[in-house]
């Protein structure tokens, strides 16, 4: 549900022309609630010496965080748009 919620933030942001550096925040945000969801099994791979698999798993996080963060503020920007030329 949180990840949800800074979703529907980010993109509430883009509706009030926040400055686009919050996109970082919520992609920092979105990442984070990630790694906290997993962290017992990014912690069973670190013992099976599973590093690698880690850094890409957490890389392909953050790459996929960034991608809804710029999604919703661009939905969110779409819609402001939309709704000053009416």
């Amino acid at each position: 549900m949180l990840p949800l919620v800074c979703i529907w933030i980010i993109a509430f942001c883009g509706l009030l022309a926040a400055p686009t550096w919050i996109i970082a925040l919520s992609t920092i945000a979105l990442a984070t609630i990630s790694y906290a969801r997993h962290q017992v099994l990014f912690r069973r791979a670190t013992d099976l010496g599973m590093q690698d698999a880690i850094d890409q798993t957490l890389v392909s996080s953050v790459i996929n965080a960034l991608a809804a963060s710029v999604a919703a503020y661009g939905c969110g920007a779409a819609l402001r748009f939309l709704s000053l030329n009416f």
